[in-house]
């Protein structure tokens, strides 16, 4: 004879296998709370499959503690991932509300107070929000009326609602109506209030995007809750009324201070002061305040519940954070103050020299776009850079290397075994990197680990948020923007505009962006530029060119790349080699020389005597097979050679080289004022 647990999971497992064909995702709740049981986020772009489902019921749901639970109950997740919008009626209030405004529908769930209504999402490249009565400006008077849309979801049937010692109090069941089925949610679609909508994929506004985890604070965001209305309330002359948006600053600030940890009566008397600081009063009753301060305050703890469920335990109750028990002193002061001349030279002073993850072609905090044509090495030099730099090699070729960086390369062009085995031979080369270099492609990343990522939606955008929390990184490779960027329109200052904002919303947090880009075809006249509008250059710091050298005039005409005869190489003694017969000298007897490629870079906002040249050789060893790298000396690599090694001394070093006098003495670590 079955017990009431093992009847409970048969109704539960029936009913998971019910929603995954009618084509629902679904996910487990804990038993003890209206809580997922782990992170739950990738169920709102992605299908629940029926594997999972078996999984559940066999092994039991997983945790984010790394453990598993037998008996859970069901959570269905709307918006269009299910096709489904809810309307949640919570008490008598939100019942009649919803019949008054014909806001119910045939298929529907007994919940412990009301019912859950369902609607079919209307789709049509349309994201609904989730709203709260109490809160929402259509149901600003009306409690215990939630709506769930996208990035939503509602306790299933046959959950059960337990009291504190486990004992069932209440089980969720379907309630359709006469002559209807579970079909006939299609014809109801959600017409009702709120009307707010957030455009989706193909509609989307890059100024809406949401990439909380990198994204840099604008002036405005830079201020708390508490400052920013005391700036609105400073404009208006008068403390805030009806009319001035009173329901969204207080459901800003509520959120905000639930988020910073307040708690209980930490929590009320921050939320009273900040009513009695900015807001009129005397226009309601003091029980009709009390009563709405207290609705923001709950919807707000719900809201961080369902966005951070993590933070939170089994019952509900948030986790060792810290809890701040008042808002934080404001100090009147003036925000708006420029730089002055008689300031510089301490500012320089306070920033040092300018950092380098690899000097100079990518500064630390910038934008560095590298080029060329297809096939002439372009990622093959980036990946091989940025893996000597993770490494903690002192220096590549020319380049001097900064502190060991961290680094997440996007490799959206090459095939899986090309990635792997470039991946391989560059460690064999380089040493381990220590997991300092993180490598993502579309072919070796699974569906549920991410797969795809087109910068071009909020889908793409937002998951690129996720990997670049899990990931963080110093430096992170965009290859090839033409592949991140699907459907770019190249020649639009419009369309580039959007990848700026990429690239400089990263930027802006500290983190240095590579943006590789391909060349166009070469026309008449010779070589051809970056592909696109000049808009591209717009927050670029760095620009590097690789391109391919070839000794037979075929290839260079074939493929767009340089002749070696046609180019030269001049030795610290001043005698004259292309650039193949330079670098075959230093890769020795026992090596081959695979490749040479120009690389060639400058600033883009700079006039700079440091806009270089150098050829590097990409060597294998006969003998063992191993790669490494010979090339051309630095400006400063050549400084350094010709001081210590040859004596000279920085005059005439700087003639020479034709550097100014003070750049050589800076590399020479001489101090200038030493004259």
């Amino acid at each position: 004879m079955k017990n009431q647990t093992e009847e409970l999971k048969e109704l539960l497992y029936s009913e998971a296998c019910n929603a995954i064909e009618r084509g629902w995702t679904i996910i487990p709740l804990s038993l003890s709370s209206k809580t997922p049981l782990a992170e739950w986020k990738e169920y709102q772009t992605r299908a629940t499959t029926i594997e999972e489902v078996d999984e559940w019921f066999t092994k039991g749901a997983p945790t984010t503690q790394g453990g598993r639970v037998e008996l859970f109950n069901l959570a269905l997740v709307t918006g269009s991932i299910s096709g489904v919008i809810v309307l949640d009626c919570d008490n008598a209030e939100a019942e009649a509300y919803a019949k008054k405004k014909n806001l119910t529908s045939p298929i529907a769930v007994k919940t412990t107070r009301g019912h859950h209504y369902y609607f079919a999402h209307p789709m049509q490249g349309k994201r609904f929000a989730n709203k709260v009565g109490g809160v929402a400006r259509e149901w600003v008077d009306i409690h215990g009326l939630d709506l769930r849309g996208d990035g939503g979801y509602v306790v299933m049937p046959p959950s059960i609602k337990t009291s504190d010692d486990g004992t069932p109090t209440h089980q969720y069941m379907w309630q359709v109506a006469e002559a209807h089925s579970f079909d006939d949610i299609a014809e109801y679609p959600w017409k009702g209030t709120p009307t707010e909508i957030i455009d989706a994929d193909e509609n989307f506004s890059f100024d809406a995007l949401d990439l909380s985890s990198v994204a840099v604070a604008t002036p405005e965001q830079s201020l708390t809750i508490y400052e920013q209305t005391e700036n609105r309330v400073a404009i208006l002359g008068r403390k805030l009324s009806d009319g001035d948006g009173t329901d969204d600053w207080m459901v800003r600030y509520c959120g905000q201070m639930v988020r910073k940890g307040l708690q209980g009566d930490a929590l009320i008397q921050a939320v009273s002061k900040y009513y009695q600081d900015f807001f009129e009063i005397g226009a309601y009753s003091e029980q009709d305040t009390k009563q709405w301060l207290l609705t923001k305050m709950r919807s707000a703890q719900d809201m961080d519940r369902r966005n951070y469920p993590s933070d939170y335990d089994d019952k509900g109750i948030r986790k060792g954070k810290e809890v701040v028990t008042q808002e934080r002193e404001v100090v009147p002061h003036n925000r708006l103050v420029p730089i002055y001349s008689n300031v510089v030279d301490d500012l320089l002073q306070n920033l040092g020299d300018e950092p380098f993850w690899a000097d100079p072609i990518i500064p630390e905090a910038t934008i560095t776009q590298v080029v060329g044509f297809n096939g002439h090495g372009k990622s093959y030099f980036l990946s091989a850079l940025l893996t000597g730099l993770s490494s903690g090699a002192e220096s590549f070729g020319p380049y001097e290397m900064g502190k060991p960086a961290k680094v997440f390369y996007m490799d959206y062009d090459n095939p899986r075994r090309t990635a792997l085995r470039r991946m391989k031979d560059f460690n064999k080369t380089f040493g381990d990197t220590n997991k300092h270099f993180a490598l993502w492609s579309p072919t070796l990343i699974s569906p549920e680990d991410g797969g795809e990522m087109d910068l071009m939606s909020q889908k793409g955008f937002n998951l690129l948020g996720e990997w670049l929390e899990v990931v963080q990184p110093d430096i992170i490779v965009i290859d090839t923007i033409r592949n991140a960027f699907r459907g770019l329109e190249e020649a639009s200052p419009t369309e580039w505009a959007k990848v700026n904002f990429v690239a400089k919303t990263i930027r802006n947090k500290g983190v240095s962006v590579v943006l590789v880009h391909h060349r166009n075809k070469p026309g008449e006249g010779g070589l051809g530029r970056e592909a696109g509008s000049t808009a591209q250059l717009t927050d670029v710091d760095t620009q590097v060119f690789v391109t391919q050298v070839y000794q037979d005039k075929n290839d260079v005409k074939a493929k767009a790349g340089l002749y070696d005869a046609d180019l030269t190489v001049f030795t610290t003694d001043g005698r004259e080699f292309t650039p193949y017969h330079y670098l075959m000298a230093k890769c020795g007897n026992d090596s081959r020389i695979m490749m040479v490629t120009q690389i060639s870079f400058g600033k883009v906002r700079q006039q700079t005597e440091l806009h270089q040249t150098h050829y590097i050789g990409w060597c294998e060893n006969l003998m063992d097979g191993k790669r490494f790298i010979v090339s051309t000396m630095s400006k400063k690599q050549e400084a350094i050679y010709l001081s210590t090694k040859e004596g000279i001394n920085p005059s005439a070093i700087s003639r020479k080289l034709k550097v100014p006098q003070y750049e050589v003495k800076r590399w020479l670590g001489i101090n200038t004022n030493d004259d």
